[in-house]
């Protein structure tokens, strides 16, 4: 019987957060671009480090899922402040259940994040 780890559950927690993450500051940058704010091209170049970080995170945990044959199939809200992320270990279905507003704190803490 197969048995999925806390780590695995942690490497999957944190490919959902980086890939919301990257959706989020892509979402940012397309309104950043059609906004007058001023210092647009340092809101604009500190976006894209941290996009770029982001991806090489996102690369990282892929690779990771793949060793550990964990694959995300799919999302979906279950109720109106819960979101269900399904994943397959090894052919093993599971599940992680996050609150809107705690993967809204989770993504702008990993914003911040790479900025550093």
């Amino acid at each position: 019987m197969i048995t999925i780890t806390d780590e695995d559950r942690k490497i999957v927690h944190d490919y959902i957060i980086n890939n919301l993450t990257i959706r989020s500051l892509q979402s940012e940058r397309k309104e950043a671009e059609k906004s007058n704010i001023k210092m647009k091209k340092v809101y604009s170049s500190a976006n894209q480090y941290q996009e770029i970080q982001a991806l090489k995170q996102l690369k990282e945990l892929r690779k990771e899922m793949n060793r550990r044959g964990l694959r995300i199939v799919g999302e979906h809200m279950i109720d109106h402040d819960i979101i269900e992320f399904r994943y397959l270990c090894q052919g093993v279905p599971a599940h992680i259940c996050i609150q809107e507003k705690e993967l809204q704190k989770l993504i702008k803490e990993k914003q911040f994040e790479l900025l550093r």
